[in-house]
């Protein structure tokens, strides 16, 4: 008995050892709100799968798009990550800092400032560059070796990666809105590089679903987040445009307040009919034979003024 007591928890220890560390660490992290084209989702451990509308993005997932591919996810209902057609991502997170490793492609990541907690941090990596954000619009892309990181909106600390580490090297180069800088590997950022407001505006729309995906009422608890997507999608599709970019979401707000301006000021003239002292001329006409129409039309305040107590008798 004694034994095969041994042999069990052996092979549970055995069990234990053999599970990959990644396995573990396999919490969810977003969901994908917009696929189209070809995209694939890896799993630690697991095979390459479609990925599919509101399906959840776990913790060190791989997403591929494929040729014409497009993919949108909310992560951590804070940020919004955008990856155009054949790249790959990586989503990792450590306390504190949510991380997007582009490993080639184009991305682009907007982040909600107000739902950040202090502390927090959403960086983008890319093989020779790294760039934290917090309330801001980036566009990443990584090139033949090169990586460009463009704002939209905000500002952003952009740093050389160490190949060898992964982490960040040297002093950070400031990136400001409608500013683009290139990072090659082992020398420092370039000095960033203004871009025009069409350029901007072009990489806005580059980062809007190429067509309209069919997205089918849910009452499941997805539809929250796909809620918050939406509001955050409106950031690079024209709801709060990036600076520059198209118009601003201050430009919707006078329609609703001239709405109800013109409605107020169609109702006031009601007003002017309710003072009754502007029909009394109606008494003055004798041929009103009825006494019914007395109460109506001469109230007891008006008929001793007007009307002698007789008037009606003769």
């Amino acid at each position: 008995m004694k034994m095969t007591m041994t042999r069990v928890v052996g092979t549970l220890v055995a069990l234990t050892i053999s599970i990959p560390a990644g396995a573990y660490s396999q919490e969810r992290v977003g969901v994908a709100t917009t696929v189209v084209g070809p995209v694939t989702i890896t799993h630690v451990a697991a095979s390459p799968a479609p990925l599919k509308f509101k399906d959840d993005v776990l913790l060190n997932d791989r997403v591929t798009t494929g040729d014409n591919g497009f993919a949108r996810m909310l992560l951590g209902g804070k940020a919004i990550v955008t990856a155009r057609e054949r790249s790959i991502i990586t989503i990792t997170e450590v306390p504190g800092v949510s991380t997007i490793d582009l490993v080639s492609g184009r991305i682009s990541v907007a982040v909600d400032k107000s739902r950040v907690r202090p502390g927090e941090v959403v960086e983008i990596k890319t093989p020779n560059a790294i760039s934290g954000i917090r309330g801001t619009i980036v566009v990443a892309e990584v090139n033949g070796g090169v990586s460009t990181i463009t704002v939209l909106r905000g500002l952003v600390d952009v740093y050389r990666r160490d190949p060898v580490t992964g982490n960040a090297v040297g002093r950070a180069t400031p990136v400001g809105v409608r500013e683009s800088v290139t990072v090659k590997a082992g020398v420092p950022p370039a000095r960033p590089q203004p871009i025009s407001a069409d350029r901007a505006h072009k990489l806005a729309k580059d980062f809007t679903p190429p067509v309209r995906p069919v997205s089918p009422a849910s009452t499941m608890p997805v539809a929250d987040e796909v809620t918050r997507a939406t509001d955050l999608i409106g950031t690079l599709t024209g709801g709060t445009p990036a600076a520059g970019v198209g118009t601003p979401v201050t430009g919707g707000a006078p329609a609703t307040t001239s709405t109800k301006a013109t409605t107020t000021s169609t109702l006031a003239p009601t007003t002017m009919l309710t003072p009754t002292t502007t029909l009394t001329p109606l008494p003055t006409i004798s041929t009103v034979p009825t006494t019914p129409i007395v109460p109506k039309v001469v109230q007891p305040p008006l008929t001793a003024p007007i009307l002698p107590g007789n008037t009606l008798l003769r």
